[in-house]
């Protein structure tokens, strides 16, 4: 299967000097997550060597290697994920901050190899117990039926979206694209991403998104992605039981919820409200087949005994 650089050149983007360079500035940028609580004296140099000697011996991730040696807190997330977020760009962001793709010419070449990941990688959408997720469009009224979500729009005032619009642009929706792809890539035996870091950053990016569209009165966006938002959580709660299969099911979620507000957001930019949106049948089942696909996982994963206690909440509150 073909890596989305591949797949870049293949449409003739860029050149392959080009996505070379870009992908060892990616590299370049990227801070080691174990660096950063170590420079931040969130461990002590004894912590430090213990946590890379056994990860060195056993292939562990930051998190499960801390988690072993009771080293972990609840703080790191936000340290490491501050710290990422200052100094890394995504793919995309990269590619068009250099001016190499304009943003409304990569975006549609990113779905398409989204759509060719789909259909040529038999996992994409498989639960660990090999359980089919089921991501097809023919559902969408069984599932609507199901939810019997209804939201208020009487209650909506009138608002100047541009703040929501500006902040979910064509470029973060590039780059909240290339995290999802890359969170789907975790399943892979070769893959040398931190999950943790990925979550995280893909977490707080939801939440900024999240916290706009309340304040402009979009509703479907806002309940759309504290959906998602929930979902996230287990997965970083459960990061250390999650099985490899159970990303590419998390990827192919985001990606229909990632379409779905991209839709709203276009809707927002049109008339201002997403009620227009609502009233459209066929539009209004893909939204509630995404958030169906949403509960699905999260109920597999209740499934398996999976249980939250306080000690791992608390800090939620």
């Amino acid at each position: 299967m073909k890596l989305l650089g591949s797949f870049l050149l293949d449409f003739e983007l860029i050149s392959a000097k080009d996505l070379a360079d870009v992908m060892v500035e990616q590299i370049r940028q990227t801070p080691n997550s174990l660096d950063i609580i170590y420079e931040k004296k969130l461990i002590t140099p004894a912590q430090f060597l213990s946590i890379v000697t056994l990860q060195n011996d056993e292939h562990l991730d930051l998190r499960s290697a801390c988690m072993r040696l009771d080293i972990w807190r609840n703080e790191f997330f936000d340290a490491i994920n501050d710290e990422v977020s200052k100094r890394r760009s995504t793919l995309g962001r990269i590619l068009v901050e250099k001016g190499l793709v304009e943003p409304h010419v990569l975006l549609p070449i990113l779905k398409q190899y989204h759509a060719y990941r789909a259909e040529n990688n038999n996992d994409f959408a498989l639960f660990s117990e090999n359980t089919l997720l089921d991501l097809s469009e023919s559902e969408a009224e069984g599932s609507a039926d199901e939810l019997h979500f209804e939201p208020d729009f009487s209650h909506v005032q009138a608002s100047d979206p541009s703040d929501y619009i500006e902040l979910f642009s064509e470029e973060k929706e590039i780059e909240l694209e290339l995290i999802i792809l890359a969170i789907e890539a975790l399943g892979s035996d070769k893959n040398k991403a931190d999950p943790e870091e990925l979550l995280n950053q893909f977490f707080t990016d939801y939440h900024s998104l999240k916290g706009t569209a309340r304040s402009v009165g979009a509703l479907l966006t806002e309940n759309l992605i504290h959906e998602s938002e929930d979902l996230l959580t287990f997965f970083k709660r459960f990061l250390h039981k999650i099985h490899h299969a159970d990303f590419a099911a998390l990827a192919a979620i985001n990606l229909k919820v990632l379409d779905v507000l991209s839709n709203l957001r276009n809707e927002m930019a049109t008339s201002g409200s997403e009620e227009h949106y609502w009233r459209t049948p066929e539009l209004k089942g893909k939204y509630l087949k995404t958030l169906g696909d949403i509960k699905r996982l999260n109920e597999e994963l209740e499934n398996r005994g999976y249980e939250v206690s306080l000690e791992d909440v608390q800090d939620l509150f």
